[in-house]
């Protein structure tokens, strides 16, 4: 004779969907606190700023886009759960609007980088020229008084021009002279360094948020609808390339004729 021992079912559709949101909900906390931290000090216009908010919205969207997921799931468990099908609509209409978001960051992140970057490269040669011009006034200088103020010009220098120049005008215009060529071809060196090394360290990061900033934009407009339900323009778009390339396949795999 066989017992069949019947299991009391521990989590029912409506407790899992009601825990589904739940965590949902707690995801899109932690992403709008991190957002809400990343944001200030706002300055919208200084190019370490936007570096700064675009690297850290790539590191917290997949929150979101889980949360979005959750909900949606919680959803098809159990329509009664909120939100409701009205709210989830909203929702995916923001996740379609997220999706441009994460478009949009590719140019924002690629014109912050440029932008810190040529502006070191600016600094280091506004110290240069100083430097070139500090040499071309002490090179000039023929007299006492011309001497001190062409080391006045000398980045860094100004209380040495008060002091006892300790020799002749000529000695140490000399030995000035030397100084300043070797300071200035040394940081010459550093500049063209710095060039290189910049375009070798930007273009590898930069392409690599390029393409998570994609992949972020792609999951967003796949879980992104318009209004009335319609698919939104950037999911319509990648539906399109995605049967254009598909056409394409079968087209290289068809046999010649």
């Amino acid at each position: 004779m066989v017992v069949r021992v019947s299991h009391k079912q521990l989590v029912s559709a409506s407790q899992m969907a009601d825990s589904l949101q739940w965590l949902s909900f707690a995801l899109i906390l932690v992403f709008l606190a991190q957002v809400i931290t990343t944001l200030f000090p706002i300055a919208l216009l200084q190019p370490e700023w936007m570096v700064r908010f675009s690297g850290s919205l790539r590191g917290i969207a997949s929150l979101p886009l889980m949360a979005l997921g959750l909900i949606m799931l919680a959803n098809m468990i159990d329509n009664k759960v909120m939100p409701s099908s009205s709210h989830l609509q909203l929702f995916r209409r923001i996740a379609s609007l997220a999706a441009i978001g994460f478009l949009l960051l590719i140019p924002l992140q690629t014109y912050g980088a440029v932008v810190g970057i040529r502006s070191q490269l600016q600094q280091n040669q506004a110290q240069l020229n100083r430097l070139t011009a500090a040499a071309e006034l002490v090179e000039n200088a023929s007299s006492e008084s011309q001497l001190r103020d062409a080391i006045r010009a000398i980045p860094g220098a100004d209380g040495v021009a008060d002091q006892p120049l300790g020799g002749d005008v000529s000695t140490i215009k000399s030995a000035l002279l030397n100084k300043l060529r070797e300071s200035t071809a040394k940081l010459q060196t550093q500049l063209d360094d710095s060039k290189t090394k910049a375009i070798e360290n930007i273009i590898p990061p930069l392409i690599r948020d390029a393409i998570i900033s994609l992949a972020y934009a792609i999951g967003f407009a796949g879980m992104g609808y318009g209004q009335n339900g319609n698919s939104s323009l950037l999911r319509r778009l990648l539906n399109t390339n995605k049967r254009r390339l598909s056409k394409g396949r079968q087209l290289w795999g068809a046999d010649p004729p």
